[in-house]
């Protein structure tokens, strides 16, 4: 067992002491992944998930995942096979999970939503022997079965789970049905034996900073431990939570945050709340009303979208997965208990860090920060991940030291035991010499030990050699009354090679009572930015882009404005 008193000092464990956090977790537990959820049935039976209205407990979950495990190895799934989905947040695709898990396959998750071409390669990369998609995408799954050359194809709807499921299904030629293979298999799973420190057990596709899409090999010990390092960074709350409350589940579970996440509440033994459509927000509503749940999982773009509903229950807000806006923040706390914020990367299983602090702040009521920068941060390291800093114009290392004492920005690198095993039919080796993964993330740290995340360096602005942090516009932006989404890119400079104009793209809030034109936004952020931060171009626009989990997609504006 690892000493806490060897492990070097750090400014963010004065919050760690403060708020019951661990030095370390050390040792893990060698289990599977799976694990936690026949644990959470044992220990909570009367806890489960909630998909539709309809209450599924922990005990039919396990029954479910023992007979699904049962049928992918009738199916040919052997330990190292790969079984993908194409599935919604939903009772189905925590089945399909820890079945695939249970049967010593490898789970490869997607997102319904990306482009068919980029469904073809990740599959061709991760060559599945069996795909489990959605009916509702009933087109886009036969056309992947007919790409891949699949064999054995499970469909299901959402509805299965839900208070009135199907009573029959259609005949469609070389596809099974999800609830018919449960009803009619045995439970009578394998048993495998895992070597949880290189057995795989997701291949988790992320876009990366460059180029074609990369999977992520997330072993099981990176999972179990990411999973047990997301309880212990809400302190506490875990324990105040742990097999009593209930949580609104709204993030995507096919992407990073979401896949954590949903491993920590199982863990917790939480009631899950499922919203299958990430942009249901009358459903949240409706759930955070019927159920009062303690927290809600989301992105910022949930949180913006709820805060224009008449919410009568309080209820804390989780978010993750892109920056969080003040405004946002504060227009939260209004209408509820608040917002805390998290940070992570797919190749770090993904969750690095989490502002404690603002957790419990939220629940007692009160405002306890110091010495912050005045902005969201994402919050302190979570126990047993190491940082590092590194100059962005000449890549040495900032000492944590001097970045706090000199308040210096630089870009994030990390590792620790949720750190990926590597990328898939990757021949370059993904980490520095110090076995650290870059994030591609521009940070800074106060005294406390918190972060802040300023930009992605992809979108730091270079205008005639001065930095403009795009992040840092867009969240003064944010502050107008006229603005309901505003986006900063940097464009080519016409007249000076190698430099940068900067770009903004708004668009309106429908309740502003007033025409947004291009001299309100300069004269908004007169005094408020640098000067090479001012706008040579400003664009009302209907709409900004944004991905299908709510990011604002700065790319495809900046090949609108190319174009």
């Amino acid at each position: 067992m690892s000493d806490a008193s060897e492990i070097p000092e750090q400014p963010w464990f004065k919050e760690y002491e403060q708020f019951g956090v661990p030095k370390t977790l050390e040792p893990y537990p060698d289990e599977p992944v799976h694990q936690f959820l026949y644990e959470t049935a044992e220990e909570h039976p009367d806890q489960g998930v909630v998909q539709l209205g309809e209450k599924h407990p922990y005990t039919e979950v396990v029954d479910h995942v023992d007979r699904l495990a049962t049928a992918l190895r009738e199916r040919g799934v052997e330990k190292g096979s790969r079984v993908a989905t194409v599935l919604p947040t939903s009772a189905q695709f925590i089945i399909a999970e820890n079945a695939i898990s249970r049967a010593g396959g490898v789970h490869i998750p997607n997102d319904f939503l990306d482009a068919e071409e980029d469904l073809i390669y990740r599959l061709e990369q991760g060559d599945p022997e069996v795909l489990i998609g959605q009916d509702k995408h009933r087109d886009l799954i036969l056309s992947l079965k007919d790409e891949l050359g699949l064999t054995d194809v499970i469909l299901t709807e959402v509805e299965d789970y839900g208070p009135n499921p199907p009573a029959e299904y259609d005949e469609v030629e070389g596809v099974e049905w999800l609830t018919e293979v449960i009803v009619d298999t045995e439970p009578n799973p394998p048993d495998v034996e895992f070597d949880v420190e290189e057995d795989v057990h997701t291949l988790l596709f992320t876009g990366g900073t460059t180029g074609l899409p990369k999977g992520c090999q997330l072993t099981h010990r990176n999972l179990v431990a990411n999973t047990l390092q997301g309880v212990a960074v809400q302190s506490r709350m875990a324990d105040m939570m742990r097999g009593s409350e209930a949580a609104v589940m709204s993030l995507p579970m096919y992407h990073a945050y979401g896949y954590s996440v949903a491993h920590s509440l199982v863990e917790l033994g939480l009631d899950l709340l499922l919203v299958p459509d990430a942009r249901d927000t009358e459903m949240m509503t409706d759930l955070i009303e019927e159920y009062e749940p303690l927290v809600m999982l989301g992105v910022p773009t949930q949180f913006m979208n709820i805060v224009n509903e008449d919410l009568e229950q309080d209820v804390i807000g989780l978010s993750g997965s892109a920056p969080l806006a003040d405004e946002t923040k504060e227009e939260f706390e209004e209408k509820s208990k608040g917002i805390s914020q998290g940070y992570g990367l797919s190749e770090m299983s993904p969750i690095t860090h989490f502002n404690v602090r603002g957790l419990q702040d939220m629940l007692l009521g009160q405002d306890t920060a110091e010495e912050g920068f005045d902005k969201p941060t994402i919050g302190v390291p979570a126990p047993d991940t190491e940082i590092k800093l590194r100059d962005v114009d000449t890549d040495e290392e900032i000492p944590i030291e001097d970045a706090i004492e000199e308040e210096r920005e630089g870009e994030l690198l990390m590792k620790g035991p949720q750190r990926m095993k590597s990328y898939l039919d990757q021949d370059k080796d993904p980490f520095d010499e110090e076995g650290y993964v870059s994030t591609g993330d521009v940070a800074k740290v106060d005294p406390m030990g918190r972060f802040y995340i300023v930009d992605r360096v992809k979108n730091m602005i270079n205008v005639s050699g001065l930095k403009v942090y795009s992040e840092e516009v867009d969240e003064v932006l944010f502050s107008h009354p006229g603005v309901h989404r505003p986006a900063t890119i940097g464009a080519p400079d016409p007249d000076r090679p190698g430099s940068e104009i900067v770009v903004i793209y708004v668009e309106p809030d429908p309740d502003y009572d007033g025409d947004l034109t291009k001299a309100d936004i300069e004269a908004h952020l007169e005094g408020k930015v640098p000067r090479q931060a001012m706008p040579e171009e400003v664009h009302i626009v209907d709409e900004i882009p944004l991905t299908d989990i709510g990011k604002t997609d700065k790319q495809q504006l900046k090949e609108r404005h190319e174009d």
